[in-house]
């Protein structure tokens, strides 16, 4: 739990960090084996396409005012080459509140026999807002507008991502660039600035097809980017009948976790993930997500059915 003291010291970061605001960056969603467009949008209508999904996660559990994020994402493929797809995130940490809106689209190009090449490209718009009155709101002890108004929004960015994606069969292996903003986020009535971190990753999956009812997906995940640390990840899935699977994780840092979902009547797909920081007390940083994906269409189309 976070102390008033402890408050008090991030509060005095705050203001006088030499003009620049420090907070957890945007964070990585789970589940990709599901739902691989929040992976990177180079994957924009080729799995699960067509799907809404909705995503939940909790980041350092135990801790109060720790990060907590939701997701909206949902692409498609149209033509022959051509993906398209949108993406909403929403990240709360404490005082600071973070908004991205993205529209995707990816391109395909075959460059020999069964080798594929998706370059996805996403444009959107940013903004983040500080609630510094949060903990000190007393007019007649703060002199300071912001603090007395309480919350301070930033002006608009303008936010791109970049993804490039090779597939080979079974072989999916990629790299994708995130938070490339234009310009810094700057505030009407403080001097304060800020700029997300740009941040890149590695990733490659491979899918085993055991027999006609079991199959294993391993994946690995090289994280990176602008003063953040190194971070390894593998992650393999097993899936039975294509229809429920099942994932274990390992991360560098201590991290290890769990997955499991299923897809219900051929239009509902649930996943839940669940992280533990090895490192520190039980049930202290760790993680929790739940996603929910629903298949639009087939959805639409059930529903017409039953009306026969």
């Amino acid at each position: 739990m976070i102390t008033t003291e402890l408050k008090k010291i991030i509060f005095i970061l705050i203001l006088f960090l030499p003009a620049k605001v420090l907070c957890q960056q945007f964070p990585f969603m789970e589940g990709y084996s599901v739902n691989p467009f929040s992976l990177s949008p180079a994957f924009a209508g080729i799995h699960n396409s067509k799907t809404l999904f909705m995503d939940y996660r909790s980041d350092w559990t135990g801790l109060e005012g720790g990060p907590r994020t939701y997701q909206l994402t949902y692409s498609d493929k149209f033509r022959k080459h051509v993906g398209l797809g949108v993406r909403f995130i929403y990240d709360k940490t404490d005082i600071f509140k973070h908004t991205l809106i993205l529209g995707t689209y990816t391109y395909e190009v075959k460059i020999a026999k069964e080798h594929i090449v998706n370059l996805g490209f996403s444009a959107g718009f940013y903004r983040n807002s500080i609630d510094l009155g949060k903990y000190y709101n007393d007019p007649g002890y703060v002199q300071d507008m912001v603090l007395v108004y309480s919350m301070e929004k930033s002006k608009v960015l303008l936010a791109t991502d970049f993804g490039v994606l090779y597939r080979f069969r079974q072989l999916e292996t990629g790299i994708y660039f995130s938070n490339v903003m234009f310009g810094t986020a700057k505030y009407r009535n403080t001097k304060l600035t800020y700029k997300p971190l740009k941040n890149y990753l590695l990733h490659a999956s491979y899918l085993y097809e055991i027999n006609d009812k079991w199959s294993a997906k391993p994946t690995i995940v090289l994280r990176g980017g602008q003063n953040m640390p190194f971070q390894f990840e593998v992650s393999p899935t097993i899936t039975w009948n294509s229809k429920f699977w099942g994932t274990v994780l390992y991360r560098t840092g201590g991290i290890l976790g769990v997955g499991f979902g299923g897809e219900l009547y051929d239009m509902i797909i649930l996943n839940y993930s669940k992280n533990l920081n090895t490192n520190a007390f039980i049930n202290q940083l760790g993680s929790n997500q739940i996603s929910l994906g629903i298949k639009i269409f087939n959805l639409v189309k059930n529903k017409k059915n039953q009306g026969v």
